[in-house]
């Protein structure tokens, strides 16, 4: 085994290589505080004997360090709170503090129903739901779950413009009893399984949230009452959330005494805080960097799990401007001329594979006979011969034949995302081989999003994305991406508009079987790949590193062991 200074070494190389690799101007991020959730020793933990559990008997007892670099700053219900990686921890899909409809499955048929608040339902049309709530649910405060809290949760906190608006799916909801509730849904969706928007979907307490109700991101919510299998013992805003087991679970209590989860503002102080033992696990958030993988792996009690990644990596073209790159044989050519292969090569380690659509290779409804953009310099260039995209002026720049200008192209990333730096460096010097010039614009995490999430002001020409879209069917809501601005607002960033593929996403989500929605889906990627608003380049895969000495019981999932859609781990996870 190596020394542990020589890792901790190694991360600061890496640390040090991420940050000069290119030469952009980027703001400075703010230094990064020690801080320290409070020690195991300052509380008492519930006694444990010191025993070996009977053969098949899971030991109770221990607390969890989960590792964040993604913060929120209060437990407001909004948008900060239901899209990091912190807010997903306690009710978007990892659900340690709420409870959602129903769960993500574990994989690899994700197609299956999990139950969770709703044990069962029934439908005829598609529109008219009859859920079936679990009995016997308390809120962490003692009072009783009913259907009155889904009802007021479905009319009140998911339309709310400030949390989950996208997903206001319900034309009315009617309380049969205190365990059944009648939705009818604003358009008929498929029978044959629960709506995947149930997953991530957190319900509330009405009596905590209702007098915010015409308001609900003005409710505190300091106590964060749910009713999931763990409490809120202590929260500090951008630094840690402290939860504990809840002892009276209605589907039992968790293993684990405890659960923090702490804030990280860097790799290198969070993957020094794993070599250390003060961390147990890295979050969801952050991928192993590919130079450091061998180096942990040879790291006593510290392990590199190789999972399916859930990050893809696009370039975003803003067919709202009126550029060159709207002549989709640009495109073609651009797509031609990335080197997938080197960037999975330089830039994560060999660790990815090259990817042809939002859906994911290994997926049931992955359309297999898709148009290829394999590597092909020769045929990007006689793409642009044709399109009479000479270098006219001999400056080594192709000119528009339109206006003679050159083909210089800005590319917006993210300045926090070294890969997606990285990647666009590359992807820079290789559209210098096909005679385009690519500018770099470099800005921070909060103005990459403002400036995708409102591509009618047209503040960025083409953009490195990366796309979150999960497995079938919780890539559902991820296809609104390339829907009309009618429908998607401002999650169009591409602001494609086909009429044709609008149709198909509302046909996708009626579907009455397996076989009829496949045929939808590999329409809707067939159209995507040939009109390019996005280019798909590459998914890296998801390295969770994890130390192995306390803790066993992991869950992998698509985008690792604590993601957005993976709620497993904290229910399974338990001391050796």
């Amino acid at each position: 085994m190596r020394k542990k200074k020589s890792l901790l070494a190694l991360i600061g190389v890496v640390v040090l290589l991420l940050s000069i690799s290119v030469p952009i101007m980027q703001c400075s991020p703010a230094a990064e505080e020690d801080v320290t959730p409070p020690a195991e020793e300052d509380v008492t933990p519930p006694a444990e004997e010191d025993v070996t559990p009977p053969a098949g008997e899971i030991k109770y007892g221990g607390r969890l360090v989960i590792a964040y670099t993604d913060p929120i700053d209060s437990l407001v219900m909004d948008e900060d709170y239901t899209w990091t990686g912190m807010g997903c921890g306690l009710g978007g899909g990892t659900n340690m503090l709420y409870d959602n409809l129903s769960r993500v499955p574990k994989g690899p048929n994700y197609f299956e129903y999990s139950p969770c608040l709703c044990q069962s339902w029934e439908t005829e049309d598609g529109k008219t739901w009859i859920l079936h709530l679990a009995e016997n649910v308390k809120w962490h405060d003692g009072v009783p779950f009913t259907a009155e809290d889904l009802k007021f949760t479905w009319d009140y906190v998911w339309p709310d413009p400030g949390f989950w608006e996208i997903f206001n799916d319900a034309e009315s909801t009617e309380v049969i009893d205190d365990y059944t509730l009648k939705v009818i849904l604003k358009n008929p969706i498929a029978t044959w399984y629960g709506p995947p928007t149930w997953t991530y979907t957190p319900v509330v307490p009405k009596h905590i949230f209702e007098p915010y109700k015409d308001n609900i991101i003005e409710c505190p919510n300091e106590e964060g009452i749910g009713s999931g299998p763990y409490k809120l013992r202590e929260f500090k805003a951008n630094e840690y959330i402290w939860l504990e087991a809840n002892e009276d679970y209605w589907e039992g209590r968790p293993y684990l005494d405890e659960i923090i989860m702490k804030l990280y503002g860097g790799t290198e102080t969070m993957f020094m805080a794993l070599e250390h033992g003060e961390v147990d696990v890295i979050s969801g958030d952050a991928s192993t960097p590919s130079a450091l993988v061998d180096d942990l792996q040879q790291e006593q009690d510290i392990n590199v799990a190789d999972v399916p990644g859930n990050d893809m990596a696009t370039l975003c073209f803003n067919l709202h401007q009126d550029l060159p790159y709207k002549d989709l044989n640009i495109r073609r050519a651009i797509a031609h001329a990335i080197d997938r292969d080197k960037l999975i090569d330089m830039v994560y380690g060999g660790r990815g594979e090259k990817i042809d659509s939002i859906v994911f290779n290994e997926d049931i409804m992955h359309n297999n006979n898709l148009p290829q953009y394999d590597y092909d310099l020769d045929k990007a260039n006689t793409l642009l011969d044709d399109g009479g995209y000479l270098d006219s002026d001999g400056d080594g720049i192709r000119n528009d034949p339109a206006t003679g200008e050159n083909l210089a192209f800005e590319l917006l990333t993210n300045s926090a995302n070294q890969a997606s730096v990285k990647c666009s460096t590359i992807i820079r010097e290789n559209l210098a081989e096909i005679g385009i010039d690519i500018t770099m614009k470099a800005v921070d995490s909060d103005t990459f999003s403002n400036y995708l999430f409102h591509p009618l002001s047209d503040s960025y020409q083409i953009a490195y994305v990366e796309l979150e879209p999960g497995p079938s069917p919780f890539a559902d809501w991820a296809w609104i991406y390339f829907t009309s601005t009618e429908i998607s607002g401002g999650w169009s960033h591409s602001v494609y508009d086909n009429p044709v593929f609008d149709e198909l996403y509302s046909a996708m989500g009626a579907a009455e079987s397996l076989e009829e929605r496949k045929e939808v889906e590999d329409e809707m990627q067939r159209m995507l790949q040939e009109d390019l608003p996005y280019i798909y380049l590459v998914r890296p895969a998801f390295l969770n590193a994890h130390r192995t000495d306390k803790f066993e019981g992991w869950v992998p999932q698509v985008g690792g062991f604590f993601s957005w859609m993976n709620p497993w781990s904290a229910l399974e996870v338990h001391l050796k």
